[in-house]
C-alpha cells in the first residue's frame, strides 16, 4: 500500500507558474525528476517510500532528487497526515510549469538551460510513452482503442501557429474542468496523459 493522500489535496489549475530561471530549468532537466514531479502532481502528497515504490528507484536517489527540486522551489516537505515523523512527506509547489522566453535568443545562461530542459523533456515524454506501450497488452480493450498518437505537418505562419495553440489550449481547459468534476471514486476515470507539441518542421 502506498502512502498517498486523497486527491482533494490536489492544487488548482491556476497554481501553474512561468519559469525562465536557469537554476530552476536545470533542476527540472532530468527525466527522473520530471517523473517525481509528475507523480506528486497527479497523486498528491506522498512519502519518499511511496515515490520510490512507484518509480522503481532507490529511496536514497529519490531523496537526493527531491532535495534538488526543493532547492529550486519546485517541491517542499509537508507535515505527515498521520503524525508519523519517521516518514518524509512531500508535495509539488505548482500544478504545472510554463516556459517563459529569455530576453536574448542565444548565448545567455537561461537560453542554454532552457535548451537542456527541452531536450530532457523530450526524453521524458518518450520514456512515458514507452511505459504505456509496455502496459498496453494488459489494458482493457476500451483503453487500448481510445488512445492515439497522431502527427500532422501544416503549412502555417508563426502567427497562425500561435493562434492554433491558443485554440487547442482552450479545448484542453474545457476538458480540465470536466475532469475536475470527477470524484475520487468516479467509475472508469483514470489519469490520462496529453502531450501537446508544436514546432517548426525540418525533414
Amino acid at each position: 500500500m502506498t502512502d498517498v493522500t486523497p486527491n482533494e489535496a490536489r492544487m488548482p489549475e491556476d497554481a501553474a507558474v512561468t519559469v525562465t530561471s536557469a537554476d530552476t530549468l536545470r533542476a527540472m532537466a532530468s527525466p527522473i525528476r520530471m517523473r517525481i514531479l509528475g507523480t506528486l502532481r497527479v497523486n498528491g502528497e506522498q512519502t519518499v517510500g511511496s515515490i520510490s515504490e512507484q518509480l522503481g528507484e532507490a529511496p536514497g536517489a529519490i531523496s537526493y532528487h527531491l532535495g534538488q527540486l526543493a532547492h529550486a522551489g519546485l517541491v517542499k516537505k509537508v507535515e505527515s497526515p498521520d503524525g508519523d515523523r519517521r516518514k518524509s512527506w512531500w508535495k509539488a509547489c505548482q500544478s504545472a510549469i510554463r516556459l517563459g522566453r529569455p530576453e536574448e535568443k542565444n548565448g545567455t545562461d537561461e537560453s542554454k538551460a532552457m535548451d537542456l530542459f527541452r531536450r530532457s523533456a523530450a526524453l521524458s515524454y518518450e520514456m512515458a510513452y514507452e511505459r504505456f506501450l509496455d502496459r498496453l497488452p494488459e489494458l482493457p480493450r476500451e483503453w487500448a482503442d481510445s488512445c492515439t498518437s497522431d502527427d500532422h505537418v501544416l503549412n502555417l505562419t508563426a502567427e497562425e501557429m500561435c493562434l492554433m495553440i491558443e485554440e487547442l489550449n482552450e479545448v484542453v481547459r474545457r476538458w480540465q474542468i470536466k475532469a475536475g468534476m470527477h470524484g475520487d471514486d468516479e467509475p472508469g476515470a483514470e489519469p490520462v496523459a496529453l502531450i501537446l507539441q508544436a514546432f517548426r518542421w525540418f525533414s
